[in-house]
């Protein structure tokens, strides 16, 4: 018995100097675990709208991730064409052959991390709308009509401009080669003066200009929507002082 206790007592002397005095001869019973990778988070940016002819930039925010690792990118679009920057946190794509209404789904894929982040970690999406640009439009053009022709053609522009409620009525007059000076303000002002007072228009949607001269007067009538640019007169007789 008492040698049994001795041999426990130098087993537990033993069992406390390898632990302590040799912790590197330990041999754990379970294996070392990998640590977790260290996984990013990926958010693609994006307009919610441009024009046709505008240009559409997608750019990727890589956010934490193993700061070891230099990520690559490679991007998708669903419409339109990579112009440049493929490879890169943001591209340029071009949407001049796409419609009216349509949508540009750009995803990005960032490589070099851990397979174990997954796809929803390394991916990202964003879908921008491609609209077509509002633009000025000459719905008449005439020249010396008597009061009542005139009228009737106001009328029908009246008619589009109710049609369209955020547009803007442009008149626009040119005085002939006779004419004197003022004419055509003159002209562009009983044209107005007829749809504001005759046709109950707000005065404050109508832009008279004074186009200068042309060969033969001329008033040029058009609708102008919200966010497009407003048309340009086009005399084609130099004034003279």
């Amino acid at each position: 018995m008492k040698l049994y206790v001795k041999l426990f007592g130098l087993s537990v002397v033993a069992l406390l100097w390898f632990r302590y005095a040799r912790p590197d001869l330990v041999v754990s019973a379970q294996q070392k675990q990998p640590g977790k990778a260290v996984c990013p988070v990926t958010k693609v940016t994006c307009p919610e709208m441009v024009y046709t002819t505008d240009k559409l930039q997608f750019s990727a925010e890589v956010q934490g991730g193993d700061d070891k690792v230099t990520p690559t990118y490679n991007w998708t679009v669903s419409a339109g064409s990579i112009e440049f920057g493929q490879g890169t946190p943001s591209i340029s794509v071009s949407t001049r052959s796409l419609s009216d209404g349509e949508t540009v789904t750009a995803t990005v894929e960032v490589g070099g991390y851990d397979r174990e982040c997954g796809h929803g970690q390394v991916a990202s999406s964003c879908t921008t709308s491609v609209m077509k640009k509002p633009e000025a439009r000459k719905l008449d053009e005439y020249g010396k009509l008597t009061s009542k022709e005139e009228n009737e053609r106001l009328d029908k522009f009246t008619i589009e401009l109710q049609l369209n409620p955020t547009a803007q009525a442009y008149v626009i007059a040119y005085g002939g080669r006779a004419s004197r000076a003022g004419d055509a303000q003159k002209a562009a002002d009983k044209a107005k003066n007829y749809l504001v007072n005759k046709r109950g228009l707000d005065s404050s949607r109508i832009v008279r200009i004074d186009g200068g001269y042309r060969e033969q007067p001329a008033i040029e009538l058009w609708i102008v929507p919200a966010r497009a640019q407003f048309p340009k007169p086009t005399p084609t007789v130099k004034k003279w002082s």
